[in-house]
Order: structure tokens, then C-alpha cells, then sequence
């Protein structure tokens, strides 16, 4: 036995004499660098009755999400990227399904007045970062004397920022770099008009001196009452073509019907910048990311800096241009 192990006690030997070489390194992992969070943006719900107009504070928004709702009505999700000032955002009102999708797909924070008990229940359901008129005692909100309730619940963009910090609620997204369009579309566009629902007309008017649209809703210019009542100046129309359907509650005290979008997946897209009309797709594969616009060539379509303004319109809906 003894004998057995001096012989492997010479291998021994012998092997690490032979073994002159450094053992190799091993080469570092590299490490990741987090993506730094930055604050969400605010989703604000805001009323399109003919009694809410003249709204205020959408001049400043990226992006505006018209859509239908009961009534054939329509309201707007209006989006801040980056909300500071105190002009008044008004008038602020309930939440809709349309808007929930959109606070998932840009991470935003919900700041609205009220819901049906499907919505509300769904807003809790599904955790969303929220802040009503009751909120912190009704910090982020008050009432604009010189309107009628309820079309005067009005926010601001520094409330706006003081409630998403609030909320601790950020994203790490990157949004599609603004710029002007890579090249000319498929046809100069100076105007365009559709039915966006039954009860509903939309006209748009390009301005070659500003290079943007005045947008006319039922025969009425939409101007921003923080403003001075000036026109709105949007810099690039989107019309997503999107089905909706009936959702199977009750929304109002009327009695009618929810509505929700298919805003999943893909869809067909018009897009309407500079006067001219580009031919898109609208992707929203990924509904916890922001949506996009893809063009021709199936990359992200540049769109100039300004108000953004989305329409949800029913598939095939008749676009008369000029």
C-alpha cells in the first residue's frame, strides 16, 4: 500500500513539472449597464362634449388619442412625456378602456375623474399607477370657476409632474428620435376630411407657413383656451385603423354600452406630416411597450417635433383628400 502511493505521489510530480504553462485567464463577463429610468408620462382624460370646448392645454401634449366612446362621441388621452408649466389642462373626465391600453403600452400614470365600476375595477385589478380628483386631498386637481360643472375639473402640467413623482412610477423605453421625414410620401395632402364616427366630423388643413394642420371637429376650428384660443398646431395627423367592439357592461348613467379597440397586433395607418401622406402600419405587437409607426420600409417613421394627434377610426373608413 505504501509503496502504491510514492507511485502516485512521483506521477504527481512529474505532471506539474511538466506543466510550466500559466493556466489560462479566464476573460471577464461583461458587465450590463442599466438603462437609466426616468419619470413616466401622464396620461390626462379629457372631454370632447361640445359643452367641454373650448378645451385647454393640448397645444402642449406629444401626443393626443382620439377615440369613440358611448354616444358617438369621442374623448381624448392626452399625453406629457415631460409635463411642466401651470396652464390649465381641462376638462378633465372619466377613464375609458381605450385609454387603459395606452397606459400600458407607454408605462404612463392615469390622471382622470371617475370610471364605471368595470373600468374602475380594472384599474385596481390591474395595479395602474392612477390619481383622481380625490387623491392626496385633491392636490392634483381643482375646479376653473368660469366654467360648468362637470366640464371644468381642470389639472396642471406641474401637478401632473408632482403626481407622477408621486407615484415613484418610471420607464426605460426609447421613443422613436423626432425629425423631419426621410424623404417625400407617396402624395402632397394640403387637406383631408373623414366621418370619424357617426356623430362625429373631422377636417384637417395643412398651413405651408407653419408647416402645420388646423384640425376642424364638427364644423368648429379646435382651438386651446391656454392659448389665448389660438388654433391648434399639429404637426402630423396618424389615422389608425382599429376595430372596436361592444365590451359588455354599462358605461354611463344612460345606460350605454362600453366600447373597446383591437389595439393589438398590427393594423393599417395613414399618416398625414409636412402635407404630405405616408402610407403605415401601426404596431402594437408588444402591448407593454410604446406603440409604433412603421413605413414603407417597415422601420420606424420619422416624424417631425410638434403635437402629435391620433385617430382611432374604423377599418375602411372613407378619407376624402385634396
Amino acid at each position: 500500500m505504501a509503496a502504491r502511493r510514492l507511485l502516485v505521489y512521483a506521477l504527481a510530480v512529474v505532471v506539474a513539472a511538466c506543466t510550466n504553462a500559466p493556466a489560462p485567464i479566464k476573460a471577464a463577463l461583461p458587465v450590463a449597464t442599466p438603462t437609466p429610468g426616468r419619470p413616466a408620462p401622464a396620461l390626462v382624460q379629457v372631454e370632447n362634449l361640445p359643452d367641454a370646448r373650448p378645451q385647454s392645454g393640448l397645444q402642449n401634449a406629444d401626443m393626443v388619442f382620439e377615440y369613440l366612446t358611448e354616444g358617438g362621441i369621442t374623448r381624448f388621452s392626452v399625453i406629457y412625456l415631460n409635463p411642466s408649466g401651470g396652464q390649465h389642462i381641462e376638462p378633465v373626465r372619466s377613464a375609458r378602456l381605450a385609454g387603459l391600453r395606452l397606459v400600458h403600452s407607454y408605462g404612463a400614470v392615469l390622471f382622470y375623474s371617475g370610471a364605471s365600476d368595470h373600468v374602475q375595477g380594472m384599474i385596481w385589478d390591474q395595479k395602474l399607477p392612477n390619481l383622481d380628483e380625490r387623491a392626496d386631498g385633491g392636490k392634483y386637481f381643482a375646479r376653473d370657476s368660469s366654467r360648468v360643472a362637470p366640464h371644468n375639473l381642470y389639472t396642471t402640467p406641474d401637478q401632473l409632474a408632482d403626481g407622477v413623482k408621486k407615484t415613484g412610477k418610471t420607464v426605460t423605453y426609447e421613443l422613436p428620435k423626432r425629425g423631419e421625414p426621410a424623404g417625400p410620401g407617396d402624395a402632397t395632402v394640403n387637406q383631408l376630411s373623414f366621418q370619424q364616427t357617426n356623430a362625429h366630423s373631422v377636417a384637417y388643413a395643412f398651413d405651408p407657413a407653419s408647416k402645420t394642420y388646423k384640425y376642424t371637429g364638427d364644423g368648429q376650428v379646435m382651438v386651446d383656451g391656454a392659448n389665448n384660443k389660438q388654433p391648434l398646431q399639429i404637426a402630423s395627423v396618424v389615422l389608425l385603423q382599429v376595430p372596436h367592439h361592444g365590451a359588455g357592461y354599462t358605461e354611463d348613467v344612460n345606460g350605454e354600452e362600453g366600447i373597446d379597440f383591437d389595439l393589438q397586433g398590427q393594423g393599417k395607418a395613414d399618416v398625414y406630416t409636412r402635407g404630405q401622406h405616408y402610407p403605415a402600419t401601426w404596431d402594437l405587437s408588444d402591448p407593454n411597450q410604446p406603440l409604433k409607426i412603421l413605413g414603407a420600409n417597415n422601420q420606424d417613421l420619422t416624424l417631425p417635433q410638434g403635437l402629435t394627434w391620433f385617430h382611432l377610426i374604423d377599418p375602411g373608413t372613407q378619407i376624402t383628400t385634396g
